[in-house]
């Protein structure tokens, strides 16, 4: 019998169609936000690097402090797929493309909460969510984990043949973006749920069982572990996230810093509710609730930055918890719906097409191809001109000047964008790579430290490109041993006097 096609099943389920309102708002609301982090900018430019080279980044190319350094480019396959977006349909174009990766990620996380909860819920709890990831809603490589994360905690919490496509995300992933560990910890903290939850210890005959039903689980597990290698720096990739996350960045980088409860206080709330939940009788929590709780917990109180991961991963157990303890309150409000009554038929699948389509459009009319469209976007996604010395840098492009520069940590990722490779910086966002002598250094000299002219001549500095009312430039100054190349509200050239004797004999 032919099944009758109904054109009301065109029509998106709630997860699509708030996947595609996502969207939309982001393009037309968040705009040039997602470019207000300078690492954008590197990151662009060294994929462009990459791609007029056609070969991968193993050292150093962008600054003069460190020159030739080896350099871990753990992000080299987003930094090409955001040279190809970039050239293809400019800055604009670059924000699209990762509005839609991360509205595709929050349909997907509908989609799991749903399946703990009910609609309602869901429509809150992904929506918290998404608000306390807006800080760190950037045009950057961590939106890939957000997309691959939430593709592996899907197929985990399936738990069916889909596992094995686990390891070759593993190693897409590795490419991709560092935060691929998290792949490798989901896995095992479900291993470990599992395994707390069918067995103790000291219980062999339980574990045999245990081992045996989760064999094709723990093959899996071992199986990403391997392919995660498989990138040009191998498995000294493992370690990277070790060596960013250090004491002397960790203090100095502002997302690496602990969260700021008085300016945060949405987090704040959802931690007390969450304290709250866990209070009633009535929340069951598995051996698996407990390990994502105290894990993604403890990593957004060490590091603001993944608030968003904590909000992203809690929230099916948020729902849940929710829904069996306001169960009865719920029941009151909303009114079931009655059996024969004639509902929409919703597809589940129609939302995320379209927003596939709306995407590819949307990159296209940024594109070269469409001038008068092309203004348009570039009007909705301007570039933050009052966050970077857009003026200050149009100046150092046409009025280049030898000797080695000095700049501000923020700016260095606009930087190399703008004015590689006549200009190298003294230090960027690859915090990582310069070492912590290198930025302890910067630390020294920004902050006016009394080693601050000797190591300026140490790094054999001639050129200062740093913030108007920072007291290093106001000191430089006064020292008379700078001159004022240039200044505006936001920025300011020095250059040493004596370069402009040399030049003038």
């Amino acid at each position: 019998m032919m099944r009758k096609w109904h054109p009301a099943s065109l029509l998106p389920d709630i997860g699509g169609l708030f996947a595609v309102v996502t969207f939309i708002v982001l393009v037309l609301f968040s705009g040039g936000r997602a470019l207000n982090d300078g690492d954008t900018y590197w990151h662009i430019a060294a994929g462009q690097r990459m791609l007029s080279e056609r070969t991968i980044l193993t050292s150093d190319v962008f600054s003069h402090t460190a020159a030739g350094k080896p350099w871990t480019a753990h992000e080299w396959l987003s930094e090409i797929v955001m040279a190809v977006v970039h050239n293809f349909a400019g800055f604009p174009g670059v924000c699209i493309f990762f509005f839609l990766v991360t509205s595709l990620s929050f349909w997907l996380l509908y989609i799991m909460v749903k399946e703990d909860s009910n609609e309602w819920l869901a429509v809150i709890f992904v929506s918290l969510a998404f608000v306390l990831s807006l800080n760190h809603l950037l045009a950057r490589p961590h939106i890939f984990t957000w997309i691959l994360g939430g593709i592996s905690f899907f197929i985990l919490r399936k738990n069916d043949k889909k596992i094995f496509l686990l390891p070759l995300i593993s190693a897409l992933w590795a490419n991709l973006h560092g935060g691929f560990i998290l792949g490798i910890v989901l896995q095992g903290m479900f291993l470990a749920g599992s395994y707390l939850e069918s067995c103790s210890p000291s219980n062999l005959t339980a574990s045999k069982v245990w081992l045996q039903k989760n064999k094709l689980l723990l093959l899996v597990f071992f199986l990403s572990i391997t392919t995660a290698g498989i990138n040009p720096f191998g498995f000294s990739l493992y370690l990277f996230p070790f060596h960013v996350s250090s004491k002397v960045f960790a203090q100095g980088i502002n997302e690496w810093l602990s969260p700021n409860f008085q300016k945060q206080w949405l987090f704040r709330y959802f931690l007390l509710f969450i304290i709250f939940l866990l209070s009633q009788r009535c929340v069951a929590t598995t051996w698996r609730d407990r390990i994502f709780l105290i894990f993604f917990i403890n990593a957004a109180l060490v590091h603001q930055r993944h608030i968003s991961i904590a909000a992203f991963y809690l929230a099916p157990f948020s729902a849940k918890a929710t829904q069996s303890w306001s169960a009865p309150i719920l029941s009151r409000i909303i009114v079931k719906r009655q059996k024969g009554q004639n509902q929409l038929i919703l597809s589940k699948w129609t939302g995320p097409f379209y927003l596939l389509i709306l995407g590819i459009f949307f990159l296209c009319m940024s594109s070269q191809s469409f001038p008068k469209t092309k203004i348009a976007f570039e009007h909705l996604i301007p570039l933050p001109k009052d966050r970077f010395p857009v003026k200050a840098i149009s100046f150092l492009s046409k009025n280049r000047t030898n000797g080695n520069m000095f700049n501000d940590y923020s700016w260095g990722g606009f930087s190399i964008y703008a004015l590689h490779p006549h200009q190298p910086v003294f230090i960027d966002g690859r915090a990582d790579m310069y070492g912590q002598e290198i930025f302890k250094d910067y630390k020294r000299i920004k902050n006016l430290d009394k080693s601050t002219e000797f190591l300026l001549e140490k790094y054999n500095i001639n050129l200062i490109f740093y913030h108007t009312d920072s007291i290093l430039i106001r000191y430089l100054i006064l020292t008379n041993r700078w001159e004022i190349s240039y200044q505006d509200n936001i920025a300011t050239v020095l250059i040493r006097k004596t370069l402009n004797e040399k030049n003038e004999i």
